[in-house]
């Protein structure tokens, strides 16, 4: 009896189970939307090749709405009836988009956060994804409130405002309390009417910004790649290339209050800059470390850095070089800090024009510090970040 007993218990048991399935898009069900509706916890929407004209809603499930063949081939349009992807149902990072081109998107309603991907104290992970030309009051490629997302290795590029305004970030806007975590992504031409053409952070919590691309965006004021405005003194800013970006007062970086790190970032200014500075900073009202850095005034800028309400703290600005071409390094309140704590002023001489590798001539070979806060253990370009006597300054390490 108990022999039989023990088969009946095995006959049985797996049905008890609960297995992942896989739903194939088209095949399974016709549109995304129909997929994610049917899909249970841990199955994947699996979606072929094809442009999607819908808008569709992650409705709080722990899936993965994958592509088969990647972003190039695979579209999800918009049409301008709302964001083209909405968390908004406390999905966590069980809840992932992978491999799609998101375009068309329109958040002008509502709180109008977010045109390509609208995430709403929920914490997605967004991975491998084109979000290009969408539209938003702010947050107009992405749009972040009140959620700790990771968004890495996508292209967030040519979205921009309407006319309803807003908080700003052409790209990525990160409003309350959020840790969301920005890396590897490429983030360009991206244009707003408010702050941040690249990134606006309004508060933030602990959001890492970690080896992206932030090139050729565009804010009317406050920050052409990143702009960062009330509590966001636990942002670390790590290792990005900022370049080409253009605003009235920050063509690179602007903060009302500081973030907590900004380390081995290289940054310069765009060619239609008419005065101003590379980095804009308004405060310096909480802890701060500022390590490591190249800020050039290259094209149109006067002053690397300037301080409109007070001078840098002592021992918060270290081993950075801070360089301009037309006018002295520091300007406003800023007193010169070429010369103390390992910081230079000299030009990098970068490879070329777009290319921010340093030549084997630089003044920033080895002249960093090695125990910077947050040092990743490879350089923009995935190689060892520390060859030599000391690390480099900037994001890229001469190898």
């Amino acid at each position: 009896m108990k022999f039989a007993g023990t088969l009946l218990l095995l006959a049985t048991f797996p049905a008890t189970l609960s297995t992942a399935s896989t739903i194939y898009v088209p095949g399974d069900q016709p549109t995304i939307q129909a997929g994610i509706d049917a899909a249970k916890s841990g199955d994947i929407v699996l979606v072929s090749a094809g442009t999607y004209t819908e808008n569709i809603n992650f409705e709080g499930k722990a899936i993965e709405v994958r592509s088969v063949s990647g972003a190039k081939t695979t579209i999800i349009d918009g049409a301008q009836k709302g964001p083209v992807v909405t968390f908004n149902t406390a999905e966590t990072t069980s809840s992932v988009l992978r491999g799609f081109t998101l375009q068309n998107g329109n958040a002008t309603t509502g709180i109008g956060e977010g045109g390509g991907i609208s995430i709403e104290g929920a914490s997605p992970k967004i991975l491998n994804n084109v979000i290009a030309n969408n539209q938003a009051c702010q947050g107009d490629g992405i749009g972040i409130g009140f959620g700790s997302p990771i968004i890495k290795n996508n292209k967030i590029i040519d979205n921009f405002d309407s006319t309803c305004g807003g908080i700003g970030g052409g790209g990525v806007g990160v409003r309350g309390a959020s840790s969301a975590q920005i890396l590897h992504n490429t983030i360009s031409n991206n244009k707003t009417g408010s702050y941040g053409g690249g990134i606006a952070l309004w508060s933030g919590n602990a959001v890492l910004i970690e080896n992206n691309t932030i090139s050729g965006n565009t804010a009317f004021s406050n920050g052409g790649g990143i702009s960062m405005f009330n509590e966001v003194s636990s942002v670390a800013i790590v290792q990005n290339v900022i370049t080409g970006n253009w605003s009235g007062t920050g063509n690179a970086v602007y903060w009302s209050n500081p973030p907590l790190i900004f380390v081995n970032n290289t940054l310069t200014d765009s060619t239609r800059a008419t005065g101003g500075s590379t980095v804009w900073a308004d405060g310096f009202c909480c802890s701060l470390i500022i390590e490591n850095n190249i800020i050039v005034a290259a094209a149109g800028a006067t002053n690397a850095f300037y301080c409109t309400y007070g001078d840098f703290p002592p021992n918060t600005f270290t081993f950075n070089d801070a360089f301009s071409y037309t006018g002295a390094p520091f300007g406003g309140m800023c007193s010169n800090q070429t010369g103390h704590s390992g910081n230079i002023s000299a030009n990098p001489t970068f490879v070329g024009k777009k290319n921010y590798r340093l030549t084997q001539s630089s003044p920033a070979i080895n002249a960093g510090s090695d125990s910077a806060p947050d040092l990743p253990a490879r350089d923009f370009a995935g190689k060892p970040r520390i060859v030599g006597t000391a690390v480099d300054i900037g994001a890229y390490e001469f190898q």
